[in-house]
């Protein structure tokens, strides 16, 4: 990501892979149920959740910043259901 910020066509590409990330989680969340405006909100958290946990992974060579944002990615996912 870092080399994104400094080529253009890299950033544009590393966007639009996350938009469309976004775009296909937000469709699956609306399709359970979840609000349009809610879906994409939820999407997008969820994905900032799961890429800092990567990063904050590879930094500690543990799986554990993974399992607890996928803990904390269900709660989300669960709270914009209304569970």
């Amino acid at each position: 990501m870092e080399v994104a910020n400094t080529d253009e066509k890299l950033r544009r590409a590393t966007s639009e892979v996350f938009d469309n990330w976004i775009e296909g989680i937000a469709a699956y969340y609306a399709a359970g149920g979840i609000p349009q405006p809610t879906a994409r909100e939820t999407a997008s958290s969820v994905i900032a959740l799961l890429e800092g946990a990567f990063m904050l992974g590879r930094a500690a060579r543990s799986t554990e910043p993974v399992l607890a944002a996928s803990r904390a990615a269900a709660a989300i996912v669960r709270a914009a259901a209304g569970e």
